[in-house]
């Protein structure tokens, strides 16, 4: 189904961990099937940080965001999610949600803040026939195929060509006054869109098209030779090569499918037992001999509008053909060669079994930790109903008042991860009136502060998160390698007085739980209670690994 109209957005963050670190400002605008803006429809939230997120210096110095300006005028992220939630959801005719690299970094950011603050983290993606794009793949799919519909600037630093958001404005006449400003963002995503409409209107639409997994999917599940344009074939080449699809990744999984790189001869591979495959694909490149690493194999994601076309691409464009390097006769010989073994996706199937660890942190739980039952979504919803609250004016998020303890003994599929999530987003965005109202028992409390002090000192914290040691680091190398505009200088500085307010917060909340722990005499009930959280915790950090599933809806 075509989009009536498009959502889009940027968002700017704390840094780039979609699990880790979290969204600081939103801006979004939508437009109708012409790109016109649609009056009225724009959204911008300034959010405040959290506790538990550790900011990244490198991303203050870039996007340059007041922290100070935040606390004072911006939302909670729980506020900011069910707002953001409402400006996807409240149109009425199908709508695509798009920006610039937003399938890899912004809609990963928005399901995560979904996540955590209660909200379905996909339901806005589909709901009313919505779909996902992303402009940048839009860029690539030009770059790759119909280079003549924009300008294409060379970074002078690499001599390079660059599809950088601020570099391809630049290059076409597109102005862009404050890069890394998501409203700013948002604009020049809209005049590229427009540009590329203009001068190419059938591969706009085409690309459209490709959100409806319905049409990729039956290009791909063909299994014929397709011409496939994706960020890790070389820019050199036009992100663009010819690759034989060949088998889904697990019955389990039908948005991923493994397919070969026709540019590469198969013969060593097709002589590849499982185990042999196995090895080489999931071993760190740095521990394998020279020559082992496969670069052949790649996945095709289903779910992520994948940019492939059928080979009648190339009628008529020998020009993109030579730009890429390749001989089509060549790599349909390669692919007559893969049929012709009649084991090799029965040996496939079998070597690309994987073993993926447990998700050190709840945070990191969105796809490893399963979908949510309905079960527990609809406990999630509850606690975002408004309920009235004693002490508070006004109708207030029934998680205030809510023992996260209590929730081991509801229904849900995951107890242990319905309660780190609901305690973190309690105390996360509502902790000022959580401890004015004295809503909460000492021994969530400990929990919260335990919480804090792994965010921001355990030793060896998960991938990808920073602790504050790392911030430190980080700090001097901004120091010592970045020049900083006035701006930059000021963000930077405001980010450094938040963390040591921050660190004196952690402080005084560990100094009020130590003193209520003396006090605490809880009930049996609560000790039960506790005690299969505790018993949960310790179940999941004996699994050293387990088999699932890279699944992302």
């Amino acid at each position: 189904m075509k989009p009536i109209e498009f959502a889009l957005y940027d968002v700017e963050a704390t840094g780039l961990s979609h699990h880790h670190d979290q969204i600081l400002q939103f801006a979004g605008l939508k437009v109708d099937q012409d790109l016109n803006i649609i009056p009225g429809s724009e959204l911008v939230i300034d959010v405040k940080p959290r506790a538990d997120v550790v900011p990244g210096p490198k991303a203050f110095a870039i996007h340059g965001i007041s922290i100070e300006s935040l606390l004072k005028n911006g939302v909670t992220e729980w506020e900011a999610a069910g707002r953001i939630r409402e400006w996807f959801m409240g149109s009425s005719v199908p709508s695509m949600m798009m920006g610039f690299n937003s399938q890899g970094y912004d809609d990963e950011m928005v399901r995560n803040a979904f996540y955590r603050t209660m909200i379905d983290p996909y339901e806005h993606e589909w709901r009313n026939g919505n779909t996902r794009g992303d402009a940048m793949r839009l860029i690539m799919l030009a770059f790759a195929l119909r280079p003549e519909t924009l300008r294409w600037p060379i970074s002078p630093a690499t001599g390079r060509y660059t599809l950088k958001l601020g570099d391809l404005c630049a290059e076409n006449g597109i102005k862009l006054e404050y890069a890394h400003d998501a409203r700013f963002d948002v604009m020049a995503t809209l005049d590229l869109l427009r540009l590329v409409k203009k001068n190419s209107p059938k591969l706009f639409d085409y690309f459209l098209s490709l959100s409806d997994k319905t049409v990729a999917s039956d290009l791909v599940l063909q299994r014929k030779p397709l011409a496939v344009i994706n960020s890790f074939f070389p820019r050199e080449q036009g992100h663009l090569s010819i690759m034989l699809p060949v088998i889904m990744d697990s019955v389990q999984n039908k948005t991923k499918m493994w397919s070969i790189d026709l540019r590469e001869d198969p013969t060593e591979l097709l002589s590849l037992s499982p185990s042999e495959i196995n090895r080489r694909m999931f071993t760190s490149i740095n521990d394998l001999g020279d020559g082992e690493g496969i670069t052949s194999i790649r996945a095709i994601a289903l779910n992520k509008q994948p940019l492939v076309c059928g080979l009648n691409i190339f009628n008529q464009r020998q020009d993109v053909l030579q730009r890429a390097g390749l001989d089509i006769e060549r790599c349909l010989k390669h692919a007559a060669m893969i049929e012709a073994d009649p084991g090799f996706r029965e040996r496939l199937q079998e070597g690309m079994k994987s073993v993926f660890p447990p998700c050190e942190d709840v945070y990191e739980g969105i796809y490893s930790l399963g979908m949510f039952g309905r079960d527990e979504q609809n406990l999630r919803s509850s606690l975002r109903r408004p309920v009235q609250t004693e002490g508070l004016e006004g109708l207030q998020p029934k998680i205030i008042s809510t023992d996260p303890h209590q929730l081991a003994t509801l229904n849900a599929r995951d107890r242990l991860r319905a309660f780190d999530l609901s305690l973190r987003a309690k105390w996360a965005n509502h902790a000022d009136q959580v401890i004015a109202l004295d809503k909460y028992t000492p021994e969530e409390l400990s929990e919260w502060v335990k919480h804090l002090e792994n965010a921001w000192f355990k030793e060896n914290p998960p991938k990808n998160a920073r602790n504050y040691a790392m911030y430190q680091a980080e700090l001097l190398e901004v120091r010592a390698s970045t020049a900083l505009t006035p701006d930059q200088e000021r963000a930077v500085k405001e980010m450094e007085a938040f963390v040591e307010q921050n660190l004196a917060m952690i402080e005084s909340l560990k100094e009020l739980s130590a003193e209520l722990q003396n006090k605490s005499t809880s009930p049996e009930v609560g000790r039960t209670e506790i005690g299969m959280i505790e018993s949960d915790r310790k179940n999941r950090e004996s699994r050293h690994n387990v088999t699932g599933l890279d699944y992302q809806p």
